[in-house]
């Protein structure tokens, strides 16, 4: 018997312990189900001392948590029983979490008042009789302390309810410490949101400011240049050129400005390719040779090989190398040299704080002889503005931008730049890429397209231009015969000339717009317009040869424009040039792939304006030529899908009703649902004849094959093709083919 109720008693204290072990799950299950539901610390905090107050029937609870502020070392959260009567604070409260932290281990009093280890006054022994005080453990450290005041119908505190305890402030350690954990993680996220909005907002700055600088920059070296190859007296040419050079380094100052401010971004991407190295340098190098000439600085250079292919992005790569060709020539002073050493080497280094194993890079080292850099200054010159303060003459001062921004490039080629310079001896620079593309993420590896190719065309290195007008004058002399420009009206100077193409131009800054026609009024006819709803209207109107834009404009923009006149059949044949201050790829792209023809980045030169106008105008008489000789044979790579669409639905036209004898220009306009003269004006811009001249070329074309296939004789043939007068066939088809219809069949065969 004895042995049975031994068994019992240690089954039901199992039990009692399942049964204790099931509460405190469910308690932590409850507060963790509690706390996801919290947004903030005292929410946190507040549901751990009620859910303990709750789970052990305290009539008080307090966490009290540890904080880095002397003045107030406890954030404290007091919760009580409804019925409790306690006061918030008890000064026997600070000896016992005092005694906690010294200890470091949780403290159970059963009954205060036999407790000889605390000094408690007379009402504290009368109001609290039991306490448990627990540390808040994280990661071997503790960052509060929890305490429970009076058991519930005046009864002690027990071990279990301190085991209880304990393990409750074991997860509010992690509650809590995740909680602060998210809040970092949240306001890391915030300023990081907010950093990357001024990001956004200083790039957007600069771009703007570059579309400011680069409309008035248009309007002084366009002017300048003009007047540099027009006059003949030597001071006006220095004056001009002068007003050419500056503006020029203005110009080249805020393309240097955005790059900086889209590296510090982050929107500078890397798009590279396989290169021939030297024959880029090669490149760089001729275009500096003149002006090196003309300061009698001999240019040299020593290539170990005359072909090292590497990955390169070749507009960030010829800035790289023109900036510090420009700078060696700008300090290199009368009869010195700039000696440029091209070579292929094996180390093991320290790329970008990245040890790197023994691999193969290129060496590219620029040295001249030059003013030199005074040592104190030399790890500085890489830095935004700076400039060397000394005795160096004026002549000899930059902006502090060039150095700085080669640097981000070299570096986002996942290469160096170093340097060494001496006062008075001269600098070397030295530029390592790596070899290889292992070094480059896959979407810094592109292959070129069409669009792109298009795209960079209009993207130049930072050269030194300051000598160009001087170096290279233009031979083309075009007298300025404009007097008077009246807006919103078609201008014609043409002395009658109807055979030159109309041009329209739609540009918001008048001076732009003006300037512009200066350059074309002697060789177009011109239209304008000065914003872009108008500029369409008159396009509509007009049906002109050739229409030049501007992107940034009130109301519609350049790019709606472009949309709108290449998604329209009236206009969608007519080319169209796109003016812009905007120099980045994603721009010229989006340009581009709208439908416009060409992408021109202000300031532009004259010279260039009028050279893409005349190849696109060619490349029109191009396709027509192209229709002209091969009939019409749709080339989708020569003309857009809109006109093609155009095109076949004319053709289909026609054959359908080549046996109507009345079928007219009038008849066909009907059935395309627009005006004759749109027909006429889309038909001779596209295939270079009018409507009835097609309508009869293809009626011909019919007839040909039906001799060839002797389907009837030449009466019954002409019927068939819509002609009612079988001579008037006849003179039209020798006309066409160059023989009459009787002897087409036989000199076919021949031929």
């Amino acid at each position: 018997m004895n042995s049975q109720h031994q068994k019992i008693k240690e089954l039901e204290a199992r039990i009692l312990n399942l049964q204790s072990s099931v509460e405190e799950l469910k308690v932590l299950n409850d507060i963790a189900i509690s706390s996801g539901k919290a947004i903030d610390i005292d929410q946190i905090l507040n549901l751990i001392v009620q859910k303990s107050i709750n789970a052990i029937k305290a009539e008080q609870g307090t966490i009290h948590l540890i904080t880095s502020n002397k003045n107030k070392p406890f954030t404290t959260i007091v919760r009580q029983d409804d019925s409790s009567s306690l006061k918030h604070e008890y000064h026997i409260g600070l000896n016992i979490t005092g005694w906690v932290l010294s200890n470091k281990k949780p403290l159970i009093i059963e009954d205060l008042s036999r407790d000889i280890r605390f000094n408690a006054s007379e009402e504290e022994i009368k109001n609290i009789h039991s306490v448990l005080c627990v540390p808040i453990w994280y990661e071997g450290e503790i960052i509060g302390l929890m305490m429970l005041i009076n058991k519930k119908g005046k009864k002690y505190f027990s071990n279990n309810d301190l085991t209880l305890f304990t393990i409750i402030s074991v997860q509010a350690g992690q509650l809590i410490k995740n909680l602060e954990l998210q809040r970092e993680s949240f306001q890391k996220r915030k300023e990081s949101e907010k950093l990357q909005e001024l990001d956004r907002l200083k790039t957007n700055f600069f771009t703007n400011i570059s579309h400011e600088f680069r409309t008035p920059l248009t309007l002084i070296m366009g002017p300048a240049k003009q007047i540099f190859d027009q006059t003949k007296d030597i001071k006006i040419k220095e004056e001009a050129s002068i007003i050419y050079r500056n503006a020029s380094r203005l110009n080249n100052l805020a393309n240097q400005i955005l790059d900086l401010s889209r590296i510090e971004a982050g929107q500078m991407k890397l798009k590279t390719m396989p290169l021939n190295l030297m024959m880029i340098i090669n490149e760089i190098v001729a275009s500096f040779q003149s002006l090196a000439e003309l300061k009698k600085i001999e240019l040299k250079h020593k290539f170990q090989s005359e072909k090292i292919i590497i990955y390169l992005d070749r507009d960030k790569f010829d800035k790289i190398l023109s900036n510090l060709l420009s700078n060696a020539i700008k300090f290199t002073p009368k009869n010195g040299y700039i000696n440029i050493e091209v070579r292929i080497t094996s180390i093991l280094n320290s790329i970008q704080n990245k040890v790197e194993t023994k691999e193969k890079f290129v060496e590219i080292i620029i040295s001249d002889s030059g003013i030199g850099i005074p040592k104190d200054h030399l790890n500085k010159i890489f830095d935004r503005f700076y400039q060397v303060d000394s005795d160096f003459p004026d002549k000899y001062e930059g902006t502090g931008i060039g150095l700085a921004l080669t640097k981000e490039l070299v570096e986002l080629h996942k290469g160096e730049i170093l340097v060494e310079s001496e006062k008075g001896k001269g600098t070397r620079f030295k530029i390592l890429l790596p070899i290889g593309n292992k070094h480059l993420q896959t979407e810094e590896i592109v292959e070129k397209k069409s669009s792109e190719i298009e795209a960079e065309k209009n993207i130049s290195p930072y050269e030194d231009l300051s000598n160009s007008i001087l170096l290279n004058p233009s031979k083309e002399k075009a007298p300025n015969t404009r007097k008077n420009i009246k807006s919103e009206k078609i201008i014609n100077n043409l002395n009658g000339n109807a055979d030159k193409p109309l041009l329209l131009i739609i540009e918001d800054n008048y001076e732009v717009r003006k300037y512009i026609i200066e350059i074309l009024d002697l060789y177009y006819k011109i239209a304008e317009s000065s914003d872009g709803m108008n500029g369409l209207n008159k396009a509509f109107d007009l049906i002109p040869h050739l229409i030049i834009s501007d992107i940034m404009m009130p109301g519609m923009n350049g790019i709606q424009l472009c949309k709108t006149l290449k998604s329209d059949m009236r206009t969608s044949h007519i080319p169209l040039i796109l003016l812009t201050a905007k120099n980045l790829i994603k721009d010229k792209l989006e340009g581009l792939e709208t439908g416009a023809d060409e992408y021109i980045m202000k300031p532009f030169e004259s010279t260039e304006l009028k050279a893409r106008i005349k190849n696109l105008l060619e490349q029109r008489e191009r396709v027509q030529h192209h229709f002209k000789q091969l009939g019409f044979i749709i080339d989708e790579d020569k003309i857009t899908s809109i006109d093609q669409k155009f095109l076949q639905k004319t053709v289909s036209i026609i054959n359908k009703s080549l046996s109507d004898e009345n079928f007219s220009v009038k008849t066909l306009a009907e059935h395309l649902a627009v005006s004759r003269s749109l027909l006429h004006k889309k038909l001779i811009s596209l295939v270079g004849e009018s409507p009835s001249d097609i309508i009869r070329r293809i009626r011909l074309n019919k007839a040909a094959k039906l001799i060839e296939q002797k389907s009837g004789n030449i009466s019954e043939i002409a019927f068939e093709v819509g002609f009612n007068n079988p001579s008037y066939f006849a003179k039209c088809f020798q006309k066409q083919f160059g023989f009459e219809p009787s002897q087409y069949h036989n000199n076919i065969k021949n031929s």
